[in-house]
């Protein structure tokens, strides 16, 4: 069953086509990823899914509802994003970073967003790291965090931009560790990426994406690509 769904999506930046006639579909309990070199439209795409951008036409829903149409509190719950620069506040505790989020959109006590905050920071193996700030945690670490806040959303499905792109070996087999984790809990997962060794090695399903479009799903072309 999908979770969410594209269709016929176009979007412009000035005069310039970023995203043309797009379709996609992304499923429960699976990983999608949207592979493609730098300025194919994958980063584009996601924000849309995530609807950090909403200049788009086309329609993109979440269960069969539009995304444009979900409350805030309803579309961070359904998505969560976490951007390739984490985007985490930098005056913020790890802990502070994963309760503010709650506290603001869904309206929890203070109480109820540190539970939650320190159960998904437990679960990433990163309780420790509650007190400091961003600039004293590793890519891999900040990575963590962003996952994180993002799961004390209750987000169902979880978008990745370009996620190995500060990361080293190590921090690289965590993510894919965290990431089998969430599948078995029912997370399902969409990553944009050009890191074709991280690529192959969580392939389930995807669309490989070229100058705004989708010109291949999960066929062999795909493969192809994956191999150079």
């Amino acid at each position: 069953m999908n979770l969410i769904t594209g269709k016929n999506i176009y979007l412009k930046y000035q005069s310039n086509l970023a995203l043309s006639d797009i379709s996609f579909e992304i499923p429960k309990g699976r990983v999608t990823l949207f592979l493609g070199k730098s300025g194919s439209g994958k980063t584009s795409l996601l924000r849309c899914i995530a609807n950090l951008n909403s200049s788009y036409a086309g329609e993109i829903c979440f269960e069969e509802k539009p995304i444009k149409l979900l409350s805030r509190p309803d579309r961070v719950r359904a998505i969560g994003f976490v951007a390739q620069q984490f985007n985490l506040f930098p005056h913020m505790t790890v802990l502070q970073n994963c309760m503010q989020p709650q506290r603001l959109v869904l309206g929890r006590s203070f109480e109820e967003a540190e539970q939650k905050a320190q159960e998904l920071l437990n679960a990433l193996e990163i309780a420790h790291l509650g007190s400091r700030k961003p600039h004293e945690l590793s890519g891999g670490q900040t990575q963590r965090v962003a996952i994180a806040r993002a799961l004390c959303m209750d987000a169902q499905a979880l978008l990745l931009d370009e996620p190995t792109s500060a990361l080293d070996p190590e921090s690289t087999g965590k993510l894919r560790d965290i990431l089998k984790l969430l599948l078995q809990k029912g997370v399902s997962i969409a990553i944009s990426t050009h890191d074709m060794s991280f690529a192959r090695s969580i392939f389930d399903r995807g669309y490989f994406m070229e100058s705004g479009k989708i010109i291949e799903e999960s066929g062999s072309r795909i493969q192809q690509y994956m191999q150079h």
